[in-house]
């Protein structure tokens, strides 16, 4: 009995209550203890499209998440459709088709996958290994389900064949991303429809942070940013549902990124505080959707209920991991390729530094090894962060 007392009693004797945490300590006292997972599943039972913004997009832990979304027996039957901002549109008959075949030689599947992480994006190559993981998630379900998955990647149109000088770069490129939010929508409402005509009303859209907003913002130089998540909102009214994940805020300073929590660290300090690392709910007369947004600076205040409609929290900062690049990204057959797409941007951006050191056989072989070496890093300003949350355990 003595032992029991104590384990209940270790998150009180854990850590030190900060004052400025209780609210939101309170509150998550009284949240029903509902997975991310379940709590993401249930959405769909309410609704018919989930839109779930991204962090990071190197962070892999949130796909860990979405592994187990896609792999559940209620998502395969019953929802069975994933749309993606990352991903060109162009690329969305061959890679809807090969997700969905089956018994194919091992070589093959990985020489596809690698395919398709290169040429999904107007970079010279897509540097992010959670796509390919992602890709091979939809692959290895679909092998051993009766429920297949569809997944429809939604990025506007880019095609690197068509490029062959940075004349054909900048039209493409320019074009095409200017209206880029507008456009990602566009092309999910447009597939949507289509699905919708055969009785395939649900999917799950991933889209990668500001793009989820459910609002159009403005920033304080009075920049208006149009959000695909505001196009959808509009279209599909209470149909959607848009949710957030935990994750740090990110912000230019001076001429580069800095990193800092939500709420200065309230928010991940009250999580921790109950050792809660699994846990979703609504953000509607929630102590958390009633907070100043601060995902972004803003010129008007508004709230996070505003912007999204519920809340993740899916392990804790300490278990966030960035994994960018893998053996085999470029490979010996395609490195021509890529050096020429990437002379083609760096002249766009008139980077005349790095092309000159391209010229150096030594360092496009650096350039290589690093590109074909994965690498896995915390978010920069980590031991700011983690210090961030811990003050508010230590009053």
């Amino acid at each position: 009995m003595k032992k029991l007392i104590l384990i209940l009693l270790l998150p009180l004797f854990g850590y030190s209550q900060n004052s400025e945490i209780k609210p939101y300590v309170d509150h998550l006292k009284k949240v029903e203890k509902k997975s991310a997972k379940d709590y993401i599943l249930q959405q769909f039972k309410e609704h018919d499209i989930v839109i779930l913004c991204e962090r990071d997009h190197s962070e892999f832990s949130q796909y860990e998440l979405i592994k187990e979304i896609l792999s559940d027996d209620y998502f395969k039957k019953n929802v069975k459709n994933v749309f993606t901002e990352i991903g060109v549109i162009n690329l969305q008959p061959e890679i809807t088709e090969f997700l969905k075949k089956r018994k194919l030689d091992s070589l093959y599947v990985a020489k596809k996958l690698t395919k398709f992480q290169r040429n999904s994006t107007f970079y010279p190559s897509w540097d992010r290994y959670n796509y390919r993981y992602f890709l091979r998630t939809i692959y290895d379900i679909n092998q051993n389900s009766e429920h297949q998955i569809s997944y429809y990647p939604s990025d506007s149109e880019f095609d690197w064949k068509k490029i062959k000088t940075v004349e054909d770069y900048t039209v493409e490129f320019e074009i095409e991303i200017e209206p880029r939010d507008s456009l990602i929508a566009y092309n999910i409402i447009n597939k949507y429809e289509k699905l919708k005509s055969k009785n395939n009303s649900k999917a799950l859209i991933i889209l990668n942070y500001r793009h989820a907003f459910k609002m159009h913002t403005i920033t304080p130089d009075n920049e208006v940013v149009e959000n695909a998540g505001k196009y959808l909102s509009d279209y599909f009214g209470n149909k959607a549902v848009s949710i957030l994940s935990n994750r740090p805020v990110f912000f230019r300073k001076d001429k580069g990124w800095a990193y800092r929590l939500i709420q200065e660290g309230k928010w991940d300090a009250a999580f921790k505080y109950l050792k809660i690392e699994d846990i979703g709910f609504n953000f509607n007369d929630s102590m958390f959707g009633n907070d100043v947004f601060d995902l972004q600076q803003l010129k008007n205040e508004v709230k996070y209920k505003e912007i999204f409609d519920g809340f993740v929290f899916y392990k804790p900062i300490e278990r966030h991991d960035l994994i960018d690049f893998y053996n085999g990204l470029i490979s010996k057959d395609f490195e021509e390729e890529f050096f020429r797409r990437f002379v083609i941007q760096l002249e766009y951006y008139k980077n005349s530094l790095m092309l000159e050191k391209l010229k150096d056989e030594t360092f496009r072989e650096e350039v290589l090894i690093e590109l074909n070496t994965k690498r896995i890093k915390k978010y920069r300003d980590f031991e700011y962060l983690i210090e961030s949350r811990d003050k508010y355990l230590n009053e």
